[in-house]
């Protein structure tokens, strides 16, 4: 099984800095080969970027894979919730399934 070291280690052989919220990391244990693949085809241009993120619950909450620089200039892979209530809804079923 994959782990989201495997997916920190690809970042790294291409000089990218994975950014992603510890919240986010413990949530997507257990969907870590579906993220990398999510991840490799958004880095190839395949895909829009989006993840649907399964929760405990039984929903879901949409992450985006972006883009960026650093000040100077090194690239960075930011992944993080579509939308605003996203981060909480991660939380809560981070929470409710201990």
């Amino acid at each position: 099984m994959l782990s989201f070291q495997s997916v920190e280690e690809v970042c790294e052989s291409k000089s990218i800095t994975l950014v992603v919220h510890p919240a986010i990391r413990r949530a997507v244990k257990g969907y870590e080969e579906s993220f990398y693949i999510g991840l490799r085809c958004f880095l190839k241009g395949e895909s829009d970027g989006i993840f649907f993120l399964p929760l405990q619950d039984g929903g879901y909450v949409r992450l985006a894979f972006s883009q960026r620089h650093s000040a100077g200039g090194h690239p960075i892979l930011r992944v993080a919730p579509l939308t605003s209530e996203g981060l909480d809804q991660i939380k809560a079923a981070i929470r409710a399934s201990r």
